[in-house]
């Protein structure tokens, strides 16, 4: 668990690690330079299963991690945030699984987004089995950050990069993806907190450089040369917010992932048309373009088998 002025958070995120079910753990935390009482706090615990370490300053949150990875000492590691809160029984869940799949080397869960003041807002679901987490984490993360577990051999060896920095963890968990089994519990191990001081709110820019890196990472695999207009296309997916392409546009992309991925075989070709047909049907319905029925119908990337009729309902009240 690193720390970086968490004071507000931080008593409930501790206790909920504390009190899991599972008792055999190393707890390790790190604050790394905070000016508040985060420290107070911290020492405010005599559990033993504390392992207290404290940066000289502020070395931000990559280097914390691997320092965290570097000090952890068990077969297993989990992540956790200082402003989260994890339920009872996550690790022994957790642990149970990785002991039974040992080919799996990380392991999610799914979640619910708090906001502040501890509210419930809403789920935060990811893909249960590897092959459609791999087919989701092409297009976005597939796992909840600190709501994982994983091998400590195999997290150890990729590390976190600076380089892909406020996205480090999209980088490091495509690189395991893409070479190693992963899995996500369906249960909501995790009370994950959303509020104005995440990361992924305050470094935005930094983030979407370092998503794009990771986008190229995973167009590799599919293409020989990855031009900037697709890195653009791409990631325009992942922050829709951002993209200026016009609709033929995209789909011609996203039908040249289907037929370079029937070449390759890098995926599953049945989850991959399913998504990015589930992808088009998105854009689709953020056009707001009157004919968008006809068109998600017409397109190469319609699939009968993956018909949807409520996909097909609220596209036809696009007025």
């Amino acid at each position: 668990m690193p720390v970086y002025n968490c004071e507000r958070f931080l008593t409930a995120s501790i206790d909920s690690v504390l009190t899991q079910t599972l008792t055999g753990f190393e707890f390790i935390i790190i604050n790394d330079g905070s000016t508040d009482t985060s420290e107070d706090i911290i020492n405010s615990y005599q559990d033993p299963r504390i392992r207290y370490i404290k940066n000289s300053q502020n070395r931000g949150i990559v280097a914390t991690l691997n320092h965290g990875l570097k000090m952890s000492r068990g077969k297993y590691v989990a992540r956790m945030d200082a402003d989260d809160i994890a339920s009872p029984d996550r690790l022994s869940k957790q642990l149970a699984y990785m002991e039974n799949n040992p080919n799996c080397k990380l392991c999610g869960s799914q979640a619910y987004g708090l906001n502040s003041g501890g509210k419930r807002l809403y789920q935060l679901n990811r893909p249960l089995k590897h092959d459609q987490i791999k087919v989701f984490n092409f297009f976005r993360n597939a796992f909840i950050h600190p709501a994982i577990i994983a091998d400590a051999e195999t997290i150890k060896g990729y590390a976190y990069q600076e380089t892909y920095k406020y996205a480090e963890d999209y980088f490091l968990f495509s690189q395991i993806t893409m070479h190693h089994k992963v899995a996500n519990l369906k249960q909501r191990c995790l009370n994950y907190r959303i509020h104005g001081e995440s990361i992924t709110i305050s470094k935005t820019s930094e983030m979407i450089s370092s998503e794009v890196k990771t986008v190229k990472y995973l167009l590799s695999f599919l293409f020989d040369e990855v031009s900037e207009r697709m890195l653009l296309l791409h990631h325009s997916i992942l922050r829709p917010e951002n993209t200026s392409f016009s609709l033929s546009e995209m789909e011609n992309y996203l039908f040249s992932i289907s037929v370079a991925n029937m070449k390759s075989q890098i995926f599953d070709q049945y989850f991959l048309d399913k998504q990015l047909q589930k992808e088009w049907y998105n854009i689709l319905l953020r056009s707001g373009d009157k004919k968008s029925v006809m068109t998600y119908l017409s397109s190469r990337l319609f699939r009968i088998k993956h018909f949807n009729f409520k996909q097909l309902f609220k596209l036809m009240l696009i007025k």
